[in-house]
């Protein structure tokens, strides 16, 4: 069975990201079908982006 591509243009994800327990919240940030996005290198999701996980 054959899956056909999301439309172009299509949000994937929209989301805000608060760093003081929902005080103050940043700007919007959506993910379209767009972006060109990189494949993940890894199964675990979310992938960790902290300085303490992030290999250089």
């Amino acid at each position: 069975m054959s899956k056909t591509p999301p439309a172009i243009g299509r949000t994937l994800l929209t989301l805000r990201v608060s760093r003081d327990s929902g005080k103050t919240w940043g700007p919007l940030v959506e993910v379209t079908t767009d972006d060109n996005l990189v494949p993940l290198n890894t199964s675990a999701w979310p992938p960790c982006q902290c300085p303490k996980h992030r290999k250089t």
